[in-house]
């Protein structure tokens, strides 16, 4: 099994403290909206990229831990690939910190197969996490927000909070067990909102995680480098 480290920073009520995380798991989960309508509307989004509708929800998918990166640009191999914001969290053992990402895709080959479009994409998120404890009691009114620049043209993408989809802790609940994969290092990504005016791609993508009952934010902003290909 891969593992990746991650070299964070934690910032709780008290201050700042850096954190090393060595994640062994990997975990992308989908279709966790919890208004089945805009459920709907994002199945049918994906369905205009010709997208197979899920046999069930949400959905989990096991993907390298190498894919994760707080780097500020990642290589694709073309250049329909896009990001999309998610609420991310980190478990060493008992310990439970929430991050924010993003589930970076490729969309040309999504059709073909979900799981190897997203092991085909690194997936960046953003350096600094918050503890559990923290948040657990607002985790609902947490705002998450991407935005893409496409031609130098900078527009909001998505926009939504964690009480829009399932629970992040139910969801994290819901994976599945029995296949002998650990859960004590885990990296799960907790699924994304639609896009405001669907999907499109861009140089530069953006995205934060709010929150406004604490007053404070987690930033993050990558680009992706569309590699040439001689064949």
């Amino acid at each position: 099994m891969t593992h990746k480290s991650l070299r964070l920073e934690l910032e709780t009520l008290r201050g700042k403290e850096a954190l090393s995380l060595d994640i062994s798991r990997l975990v992308v989960a989908g279709w966790v909206g919890k208004d089945k309508a805009r459920l709907q509307e994002h199945i049918e989004e994906l369905g205009k990229l010709g997208v197979p509708a899920p046999s069930r929800t949400p959905t989990y998918m096991n993907l390298s831990a190498m894919l994760l990166t707080t780097g500020e640009t990642i290589d694709v191999i073309g250049g329909m690939a896009s990001g999309e914001v998610e609420c991310v969290l980190f478990r060493k053992k008992d310990r439970i910190f929430v991050g924010v990402g993003s589930d970076h895709t490729d969309r040309d080959f999504e059709k073909y197969g979900i799981p190897a479009s997203k092991q085909m994409c690194a997936k960046p998120v953003a350096p600094g996490v918050w503890d559990l404890e923290d948040v657990r009691n607002h985790l609902d009114r947490i705002i998450l927000r991407s935005w893409m620049t496409c031609e130098g043209n900078r527009r909001l993408y998505q926009e939504g909070t964690l009480g829009d989809n399932l629970g992040v802790l139910e969801i994290l609940e819901g994976i599945p067990t029995g296949d002998g994969l650990g859960l004590d290092s885990l990296c799960l990504f907790c699924g994304t909102f639609p896009a405001l005016e669907g999907i499109v791609y861009g140089e530069l993508f953006e995205f934060e995680m709010e929150d406004p009952v604490l007053g404070r934010s987690i930033r993050h902003a990558y680009r992706q480098r569309v590699l040439p290909q001689y064949i």
